[in-house]
């Protein structure tokens, strides 16, 4: 049996799979994609450690060091191991 966007045509739906990636603090992690931070860009790849989480695993505090220092909110989804 398809899933039911395969057989629309679509690609397959992954059911939130992006939101129930936890992660600890002080994990270090990977920027999924380029992140603005007050007109400079952290570029996908980046690198930064997790300083902070907020209580439903949806949004964290990363601190990066390089390309420049910043500290930036991003959602899960935007961040990978």
């Amino acid at each position: 049996m398809k899933h039911r966007n395969e057989a629309a045509g679509r690609a397959p739906v992954r059911e939130h799979a992006e939101q129930l990636q936890r992660f600890a603090e002080l994990s270090v992690v990977v920027m999924r994609h380029p992140v603005d931070v007050g007109g400079r860009s952290l570029p996908s790849g980046t690198k930064g450690t997790i300083v902070a989480a907020y209580a439903d695993g949806s949004g964290y505090e990363v601190e990066v060091f390089e390309p420049f220092h910043a500290v930036v909110t991003v959602e899960a989804s935007d961040l990978a191991t």
